[in-house]
């Protein structure tokens, strides 16, 4: 039997590692594993077996259900750990069912077969929220660093921070928004390095206030807007 090219041993024993990385063998000691397979694509892979390293270039893209992270280069380090850590470059776009990330750069971790937390940079980076819930209050924010903790749904931006919510914005040197419960908290510790240390929040006229976590205060005859 002929022996197989690089290209194609790299691609077997990749796909192989991923096999290895979501078995369910890992059970006992790792949290519930996502039920989905994931999948890679790109036009070229350079892979270093002996060192556990690998090089995606090219239209690189990794789907998980509805997560997909695509750029035009990727570098994993650890595929055969439980803890893996991946470096993506150019046109960097993550995608989940809650949230829209694009970048510059981005660097993930992937623990127990599944994303568990990414670091987006960019000039700016920028982050809008997809799910229904918030689609009349149009939740997005900018900032140079961006971190987003999947199992937590909460997204820290810092460095140059932009941030609106349902037209409102908050602008501060950390801005904290919780997914899950729409809270957000900008310069938390009461520190700051913008001007005269405080937080700047622009109110757009001629609709009401939309602060996130605020609850509608009922009006005289006790109902709720």
């Amino acid at each position: 039997m002929p022996v197989p090219k690089r290209a194609e041993r790299s691609a077997l024993w990749l796909n192989a590692a991923w096999l290895l990385a979501i078995s369910p063998t890992h059970a006992a000691t790792t949290p519930a594993l996502s039920t989905e397979d994931i999948h890679l694509s790109a036009d070229l892979l350079d892979s270093d077996a002996r060192n556990d390293e690998h090089v995606m270039t090219g239209n690189v893209r990794i789907t998980q259900g509805p997560m997909s992270m695509e750029a035009e280069q990727a570098t994993v380090n650890g595929l055969q750990t439980e803890h893996s850590r991946w470096q993506f470059e150019r046109n960097v776009h993550i995608r989940t069912a809650e949230a829209d990330l694009k970048s510059s750069t981005a660097d993930a971790v992937f623990a127990a077969g599944q994303i568990s937390e990414a670091t987006v940079r960019g000039s700016p980076a920028t982050f809008e929220q997809l799910n229904a819930a918030t689609a009349d209050k149009n939740v997005r924010g900018r900032a140079r660093v961006i971190e987003y903790d999947f199992a937590k749904g909460t997204v820290k931006m810092t460095q140059d921070v932009w941030f609106s919510y349902g037209g409102n914005e908050f602008r501060g040197d950390t801005v904290l928004y919780n997914l899950n419960d729409e809270r957000v908290t900008v310069n938390p510790g009461g520190t700051s390095n913008n001007a005269g240390g405080r937080v700047n929040i622009t109110i757009k006229p001629g609709s009401p206030i939309k602060l996130p976590g605020a609850q509608p205060k009922p009006d005289k005859g006790g109902s709720t807007e």
